[in-house]
């Protein structure tokens, strides 16, 4: 083996252990060099011990999962290779055959909060095409018998805590967004739309927890598929509302051809290539005074 790609995924969720893997697999197609992927077989206390409703298992998400005796070989293999050069979270674009003799080109790192997705956006044609290559067939194929969302909701629950009374929210991570923001924002892109739209929510929290959204019409919680499905899912809605700093929104509106709703306390770097934010909206929505293409978005938008 001249030189290789390692991934090792960190005890994350979904959205955080995807930038380390398709960092990864863009780096070794442009390269063409092997990948080997270890650390999917996870077993994850933290959603036991605090209650939450999803418990993060990710087995059979992706094609080059294996059992735990495959990984151990996997990681045999990288041992048996301890001696070549490591190069950590290297830029991701094509190098000269000269720089890959020997090497390990290693990902673990979640990128900084001020731009997650440096490296990805500038390939995000290739990101997506091998993304859904590694996706498992059945997870295509429940894919398939779903419904397309309207508007998506997402709403980061879990281990994300409630925002303090006094707290400023633009200054706070892993915080909850505020209920009241969702309603304010479905209610601003119905009356836009000058239409009731359909609302589907996707959260890993429960629906006691969000009784003021529920009690508004036509909201349907989406429940009971695995975590990709939902994000996947998520993705395909017509429009997509994130909570903020949630890196699965996040993935779900990098993948999406459609508008992106933000929260205006925590805007960073686009998550998504300006030729496409030119045409699909990305950014904040301000009920009293919407961006243009963000109406005219909306105004498009069919039931």
């Amino acid at each position: 083996m001249s030189g290789f790609v390692l991934c090792r995924l960190p005890k994350t969720g979904l959205g955080n252990q995807l930038f380390p893997l398709l960092k990864s697999a863009v780096f070794a197609n442009l390269n063409r060099l092997p990948l080997i992927v270890v650390g999917y077989n996870q077993f994850k206390i933290g959603p036991y011990l605090r209650g939450e409703k999803i418990k993060r298992r990710y087995n059979g998400y992706f094609n080059f999962q294996k059992n735990i005796f495959g990984e151990q070989i996997d990681r045999f293999i990288v041992w048996r290779h301890r001696n070549f050069e490591k190069v950590e979270e290297p830029a991701i674009e094509k190098i000269a055959d000269d720089q890959k003799k020997r090497k390990q080109f290693i990902f673990s790192a979640i990128p900084h909060w001020e731009d997650y997705f440096e490296g990805l956006r500038e390939n995000r044609e290739l990101v997506i095409e091998l993304f859904w290559k590694m996706i498992n067939k059945s997870i295509l194929r429940k894919l398939e018998t779903l419904p397309v969302p309207c508007i998506g909701v997402h709403i980061r629950m879990g281990d994300f805590r409630k925002l303090k009374e006094g707290e400023d929210f633009k200054k706070t991570g892993a915080v909850r967004t505020p209920e009241d923001y969702f309603i304010e924002i479905i209610n601003a892109i119905r009356r836009i739309n000058n239409s009731e739209l359909p609302v589907c929510v996707f959260t890993d929290g429960y629906r006691e927890e969000i009784p003021k959204l529920l009690s508004l019409k036509r909201i349907e919680v989406i429940e009971g598929n695995k975590d990709i499905v939902d994000m996947l899912l998520l993705s395909k809605s017509k429009i997509i509302v994130a909570s903020a700093g949630s890196t699965f929104s996040y993935w779900a509106g990098f993948l999406s051809d459609s508008p992106l709703i933000m929260h205006a306390d925590h805007l960073h770097e686009f998550i998504r290539p300006q030729e496409i934010n030119r045409i699909y909206y990305e950014g904040p929505l301000h009920p009293d005074s919407p961006n243009l293409l963000l109406q005219k978005n909306i105004e498009l938008i069919s039931q």
